[in-house]
């Protein structure tokens, strides 16, 4: 008796729900409708990805950043790559590797152009940037001090 009624308040719930809907669906004049999607073989899609890579070895001291001026620290082991998909505002990382610091703009929308995917690896002789993950530039060595 306990699962047909289970059943059987299963099924005016659903019922109850679908009744609901179909009220609503026919009374809603502005709702969007698969006919007003417009189709395109094109997507504008503005986002932004940064990646910041670890290129330091497991013995080395740790290495973290705070994205943003977030209170976050966030860790990034040897190997390991943080990755923020984001909007196009400037960005700013304050990185520490033992008792050095590199702050730099992981997106300056004044130096970075039209480049949608933004890569930084960071390894003992400094912080490198690269739009392709391929070829890097050196862009901030560690520092010992004027980091906060």
């Amino acid at each position: 008796i306990t699962k047909t009624m289970n059943t059987s308040i299963h099924v005016v719930a659903l019922l109850l729900v679908l009744t609901m809907w179909s009220s609503f669906a026919n009374s809603c004049e502005n709702c969007l409708t698969p006919s007003m999607i417009h189709h395109s073989n094109h997507t504008d899609i503005n986002i932004l990805v940064i990646t910041i890579t670890s290129g330091m070895s497991p013995s080395d001291p740790s290495l973290f950043f705070f994205y943003n001026n977030e209170e976050t620290r966030t860790y990034l082991e040897p190997g390991k790559s943080f990755v923020k998909f984001t909007n196009f505002d400037r960005k700013v990382v304050l990185m520490y590797w033992d008792v050095l610091c590199a702050i730099f703009y992981a997106y300056d929308p004044s130096s970075e152009g039209d480049h949608q995917r933004i890569y930084w690896l960071v390894n003992p002789e400094g912080v490198f940037h690269s739009w392709d993950n391929k070829s890097w530039e050196k862009r901030k060595p560690w520092n010992s001090n004027n980091c906060s």
